[in-house]
């Protein structure tokens, strides 16, 4: 829309209090001109462009600068009318020839000029502009306040274009993008599918937008190295209104997301949930207070720790506009109360679009407020996970951000693609979405994934059943999750340079352990494993695999205590299980000296047991020494299975 306000400001010298509508000011009494060819001419053309006749309004306006060159207030309302039409080189003259006219009466229009050059990238020469309008222009307090944080921003962009970072966005293609925008993608870690917002064209009158528009989900999946064409993702989750702003869990069994008008029935957006199973998405749930209020809450997304959610809210008690709030899940599957991101992270103006990589600790964010080329950027922040608190934000660099709004950004579990929704000119129509290779200084630790089933050991019937990963030196639970209820599918996301313990478990079957060292930055390939649950019944046996001793000794080490906490947890809820502990060695050493280290092995384990309130007459141990391999001892990789301590059920 023209900027009148602008226009009618220095020519009327009306307040800025009243520059919010249509002035009332008669403009024959302030006209710089005096030929009444010229005025009428103007005339015509301000009463056209008033209508939003631009096409007609042009040459009435050009007509009054020919008859008198002098005439300022055809030039800024043509500036205007250009800018309006986001002709900035056109929208540059005007302004520029109006101040020619008279840099003491015009130099407000110094500001205007700025706006114009910040749009076309023109960094150093708008900062320029914006110290001639505060030495010249005497701009009020507020105005001034404005344009001075808006130097810094030159600065801080023209620093980002004299450094470019490298970026070759792709079009994702006819599959994905139309000519209506589409937005807002993102994918769980294994990158398996892409769900992402359409605004497309309203076939029903039920919460379409002025334009006629509204928003629903679509779904594409990733096969044989292409996406799928899109789908829309249908009911429950999409409704005749409008579904905004969707995130899926990074282990792919949970959506969140914003809409309005659902149930409860509320005007304002609010955030829901909703459940994978198999390929079909369950009922939405509304999250509720405390994280739903009567303001503004939208734009979420869901650590990969299964109970940590981001979320966008104008809430009160932010920043400013738009802020980053933090939710957790707790143990009750209540929500604890929203705590502001802080002001490393939100500023007095807004922040949105938040997205928390895989690992946990790799902030991703817009922000209207930090430094950088101009209306919304892109920004990433990294949480230290001693302290708590994020660093401060650094900007992705230009050309990933430009002077337009960048938004809704998310990166790939390994931390190299970024996927986000642009309007670049080889576009398909509105907002596209676009992948791209992102520079080192911006990428996230790079998460890789273990993914399989769970499955009834006997039946191989799927099961749901809960898989925790956990830190095995600090006993940390890093991630927790259930597998799918109908396919028994399931994925952990695996950040790296920790050692895991993964523990699969459910009621009437013993658990699962495994363990995983990502120690090593070479281990970081994506693993698959199908994980067999024996139900509980006499001589089902499990491997502790997570229950640790030094070389040679049978002192357990600290983290061996998680694996056997799980135990601890399995027997007090089955109170009539007896189990025998089992310790085995390798074909290293003596027969005799193997016995020995393996039955004392087995004891550990006992009397920890025994530490933890679990009652002798349940318990027994032996050592096997290295009588019962389970791989080959010619190999190190063997002889490391061979060495291990299970239980077997002795009684149900």
């Amino acid at each position: 829309m023209i900027n009148y306000a602008g226009f009618r400001l220095a020519f009327c010298s009306i307040s800025f209090l009243l520059a919010s509508g249509f002035f009332s000011c008669s403009l024959a009494q302030n006209y710089s001109s005096s030929n009444k060819k010229a005025i009428r001419a103007f005339e015509e053309g301000y009463d056209l462009a008033m209508k939003r006749q631009d096409d007609k309004a042009i040459p009435k306006l050009e007509d009054a600068i020919r008859i008198d060159p002098k005439f300022g207030e055809p030039f800024a309302l043509l500036a205007e009318i250009y800018f309006d039409q986001k002709k900035y080189e056109l929208a540059e003259n005007y302004y520029s020839l109006l101040i020619q006219i008279s840099e003491r009466k015009y130099a407000i229009y110094y500001s205007n000029l700025a706006d114009v050059l910040m749009k076309l990238q023109r960094f150093a020469d708008a900062a320029l502009a914006i110290r001639n309008f505060l030495d010249k222009g005497e701009p009020r307090q507020a105005l001034a306040d404005k344009y001075r944080a808006l130097l810094r921003k030159c600065d801080v962009a023209a620093f980002l274009m004299a450094h470019p970072v490298p970026f070759l966005p792709e079009n994702l293609g006819p599959d994905i993008n139309s000519p209506y925008s589409e937005y807002h993608p993102s994918m769980p870690a294994d990158g398996s599918f892409l769900i992402f917002t359409v605004r497309e064209k309203a076939t029903s009158q039920s919460c379409r937008s002025q334009d006629g528009t509204f928003e629903d989900f679509y779904i594409s999946y990733y096969q044989n190295g292409q996406w799928t064409p899109r789908k829309n993702l249908g009911e429950p989750v999409n409704s005749d209104c409008n579904e905004g702003a969707a995130n899926v869990s990074p282990d792919g069994s949970r959506m969140f997301f914003a809409a309005n008008n659902r149930l409860p029935r509320d005007e304002s957006m609010d955030l829901f949930v909703t459940h994978r199973q198999g390929n079909n998405w369950g009922i939405p749930i509304n999250l509720g207070p405390p994280v739903n209020t009567s303001a503004f809450e939208s734009q979420p997304s869901f650590s990969s720790d299964g109970k940590t959610l981001y979320f966008v809210s104008n809430r009160p008690g932010g920043m400013g506009g738009n802020d980053i709030w933090i939710t957790s899940l707790m143990h009750n599957d209540t929500w604890s109360e929203p705590i502001n991101a802080g002001p490393t992270i939100n500023t007095s103006a807004n922040e949105i679009s938040p997205f928390i990589h895989p690992d946990g600790q790799t902030l991703y964010f817009a922000s209207d407020g930090h430094e950088g080329m101009g209306g919304y950027d892109f920004f990433v922040a990294r949480l230290d996970l001693n302290s708590l608190k994020f660093s401060s934000p650094m900007n992705l660099g230009y050309p990933i951000n430009t002077v337009a709004d960048e938004r809704s950004l998310i990166i790939t579990a390994d931390g190299g693609t970024g996927y986000y929704a642009s309007t670049h000119q080889d576009g398909l129509g509105g907002y596209d979405l676009y992948r791209f290779r992102i520079h080192e200084a911006a990428r996230p630790q790079p998460v890789s994934f273990l993914k399989g089933k769970v499955l009834d050991k006997k039946t191989r019937l799927p099961l749901q059943a809960l898989f925790e990963l956990i830190d095995v030196e600090t006993g940390e639970t890093v991630v927790s999750s259930v597998s799918d209820i109908i396919t028994g599918s399931f994925l952990v996301s695996l950040p790296p340079n920790r050692r895991y313990a993964l523990n699969v478990s459910k009621e009437g079957y013993l658990f699962f352990s495994e363990s995983f060292d990502l120690s090593q930055s070479d281990s970081l390939k994506p693993q698959s494993i199908d994980i067999p649950l024996q139900p509980i019944e006499v001589g089902g046996s499990v491997v502790l695999r997570n229950v640790y001793f030094d070389t040679d000794k049978f002192d357990l080490l600290p983290d061996s205590k998680a694996e056997l906490n799980k135990l601890v947890a399995l027997l007090s809820a089955n109170p009539s299980m007896k189990i025998e502990i089992g310790g085995h060695t390798d074909n290293v050493g003596s027969k005799v000296h193997n016995q020995k280290l393996s039955e004392n092995r087995a004891k550990a384990v006992y009397d920890y047991l025994l530490s933890k309130g679990i009652v002798a007459a349940r318990l027994t141990y032996k050592g096997y020494g290295d009588n019962t391999p389970i791989a080959d001892n010619a190999t190190e990789a063997g002889r490391a299975q061979n060495r291990r301590t299970e239980f077997k059920v002795m009684a149900r």
